[in-house]
């Protein structure tokens, strides 16, 4: 278990273009400057992190001091993070800077990173904490191996996106699409924290996490609100009820919008049944969160290289919000060659059309056909269900699909990349032709 100290502290920032301090919480410091002292000794929070069976933070039965939102820290060497803070620069000083206070709690620190070498920096008072700059993404590490992603939100501040331990357990720090406001933390076991504002500042906190195969949920109070327990009615693929997909720092995408549900919902109308669910624009469906990342799509790792996801330009196509019930399984019709029978592996059907959508000259590939058979049914071809050798187990039942440039046989896995085309561009609203 690791040990986190929470208090209300004041943080400085500093704008990245300019180098100008501008106020992060109720008082303006510039870098260096000492932080606030509580007046009396913090309330000292434990991070469940190893205990699976326990809510991710550790917190009292009674309310919670109100602040909450100004001090809550993870641990950071010897220091604690405040996770509401932002990594800052100072152009004048050519340092980064991020706001900190002691493990005891009882006093601020800003942690100065100075230029080390290429695109490396190092803490300069002793603790040798490291800071390697991605341009978009800073990551902090620490001595222990414990690393922190900072990623550059909308408004153009870096605030932290998710914390890794040496152990591989991970935190993601989920933030409101413009990224001005953090709703809540996920685990990796899929453990959640939600935040609810108000316009003083955070009012409660709820937690969801499985105890004994049953899902829990409680909520805590911050200043003087009535909070609430429940045991055993909380759906754990339902847990993140303040964030309908889920993105992990190191996503290149990092929200979940409004034309990518309504594009989803289009391929789900086209492909599937009444009731199907498709996941075409890098993420899963919400209620696959106990047996899929939500995010699927591209990453950058922390040595800067872009690598394609499972769902880079590709879809799965489900049943069900939870991915468990059947679906007839569509093609659209025009195609004018088609393979005869699925493949004896992942069951893959091949689809040629001269036109399909908004693009010519693409191959539809169709992977997990279970019951094939070929059935025209007005504008659609019902081809048989998902689920199929490959796309079944007793968690979910998905079909995989994929568009190829060209009329093409089945590519190699290294060839897919070069030719897949995303699904959203196929069946966009607004054709852009090729």
């Amino acid at each position: 278990m690791i040990l986190c100290g929470a208090n209300i502290v004041a943080g400085a920032t500093h704008d990245p273009a300019d180098g100008k301090a501008r106020r992060a919480l109720d008082i303006e410091i510039t870098a260096g400057a000492p932080l606030a002292v509580p007046e009396k000794s913090p309330t000292t929070y434990k991070w469940n992190v190893s205990d699976k069976e326990l809510p991710l933070l550790g917190l009292p039965e009674g309310h919670l001091t109100p602040g909450l939102d100004h001090s809550l820290s993870y641990p950071l060497d010897r220091f604690n993070f405040p996770i509401f803070q932002v990594l800052s620069y100072d152009a004048e000083r050519s340092i980064y800077v991020l706001p900190s206070f002691s493990a005891e709690g009882m006093s601020g620190h800003v942690i100065e990173f100075a230029a080390d070498k290429k695109n490396t920096y190092l803490s300069n008072d002793g603790s040798n904490i490291q800071l390697i700059d991605r341009d978009t993404l800073k990551t902090v590490r620490a001595g222990d191996g414990t690393s922190y992603l900072f990623v550059r939100y909308p408004d153009g501040e870096f605030r932290c996106a998710s914390i890794k331990t040496p152990n591989a357990e991970s935190l993601s720090l989920l933030y409101s699409a413009n990224g001005l406001m953090l709703h809540g933390v996920i685990d990796s076991t899929g453990r959640t924290i939600t935040f609810d504002y108000s316009k003083n500042g955070i009012e409660s906190l709820t937690q969801t996490w499985m105890a004994n195969s049953r899902g829990q949920s409680r909520t805590w109070a911050v200043g003087d609100q009535a909070a609430s327990f429940s045991a055993g009615t909380v759906k754990y693929s339902h847990a993140l009820n303040f964030a309908a997909k889920v993105v992990p720092g190191d996503a290149t995408v990092h929200e979940y919008t409004p034309e990518m549900e309504m594009s989803d919902k289009m391929l789900a109308r086209i492909f599937g049944g009444p009731q199907a669910i498709a996941a075409a624009n890098g993420f899963e469906p919400a209620g696959l969160a106990t047996e899929y990342p939500l995010y699927r799509g591209d990453t950058v790792g922390d040595d800067g290289i872009q690598r394609r996801g499972h769902l880079s330009s590709a879809m799965h196509l489900y049943g069900s919000p939870d991915g468990k019930s059947i679906s007839p399984l569509y093609v659209p019709s025009g195609f004018t060659q088609h393979s005869d029978q699925p493949s004896p592996t992942d069951a893959v059907v091949l689809f040629y059309y001269p036109k399909l959508g908004n693009l010519k000259d693409v191959t539809l590939a169709v992977f997990h056909v279970a019951d094939f058979q070929i059935s025209y049914e007005g504008e659609r071809v019902r081809i048989g269900n998902i689920g199929g050798p490959g796309g079944s187990s007793s968690a979910y039942k998905h079909s995989h699909i994929e568009f190829y440039r060209g009329n093409t046989s089945l590519p190699s896995p290294s060839a897919r990349a070069r030719l897949r085309i995303d699904p959203a561009r196929v069946f966009s609203p607004e054709p852009d032709g090729r």
